[in-house]
C-alpha cells in the first residue's frame, strides 16, 4: 500500500534539516598553485587564474606569490596574457590556455616529468595545510611556434575545511 504524499513531505523536510545542521561546521577550503620557468628569451609564469608570456631574461620571483590570484606583480616586461581553460583541474598532465581575446591562439603544456623537490606539511587551527614544490618538464607548444621543453619550478599549495571540527576562535 502506498504512503500518502503528505507524509514524505516532512520527512524530507527533516532530513535536509539534519544535513544541513551537520554540515554547517565545515568551511571553504584553498587550493592554489602556479609555474615559472624560462625558455630562452621568454619566461612563463602562470597560476591558477592567469598565465603570462614575457619577453627578455629576468630573474624568476618568488615561488609563493604565485599562490595570489593575482601575479601582476611578478611580470616584468612586456608580457602577453592568457587565459587558462583548466583552472580547477591543478597541475593536471596537460594544461591549456588561450590568449587573452583570440581564441584561436593558444598555449599547450603537456608534462614529460616531475618531481617534488619539497613538501610541508602542518597543522592549522584543525585545518591541514600542505606546501609542495616540484621541478616539472613541459613540451611546450605556442600558438605557431615549434614545440619545446620547458623546465619550471612550480609550487602547490592545499587548506583543508575544517571537516566538522572545532574552529580556532
Amino acid at each position: 500500500m502506498r504512503r500518502p504524499m503528505t507524509s514524505r513531505i516532512p520527512a524530507c523536510l527533516w532530513a535536509l534539516l539534519c544535513l544541513t545542521v551537520i554540515s554547517s561546521d565545515a568551511s571553504a577550503g584553498v587550493w592554489a598553485w602556479g609555474c615559472q620557468g624560462q625558455l630562452g628569451g621568454q619566461q612563463l609564469i602562470f597560476n591558477r587564474y592567469s598565465m603570462y608570456v614575457v619577453e627578455g631574461k629576468t630573474p624568476l620571483g618568488n615561488l609563493h606569490k604565485l599562490l595570489d590570484q593575482k601575479i601582476d606583480g611578478l611580470i616584468k616586461g612586456e608580457s602577453t596574457g592568457y587565459d587558462p581553460n583548466n583552472g580547477n583541474d591543478g597541475l593536471d598532465k596537460t594544461i591549456t590556455a588561450n590568449r587573452t581575446g583570440d581564441d584561436k591562439r593558444k598555449i599547450t603544456l603537456t608534462e614529460l616529468s616531475s618531481k617534488k623537490t619539497s613538501h610541508k606539511h602542518r597543522v592549522i587551527c584543525h585545518r591541514d595545510e600542505d606546501t609542495d614544490i616540484f621541478r616539472k618538464v613541459y613540451r611546450y607548444r605556442r600558438e605557431d611556434e615549434p614545440a619545446r621543453a620547458i623546465t619550471m619550478q612550480c609550487i602547490e599549495y592545499q587548506l583543508t575545511t575544517t571537516g566538522g571540527r572545532p574552529n580556532c576562535d
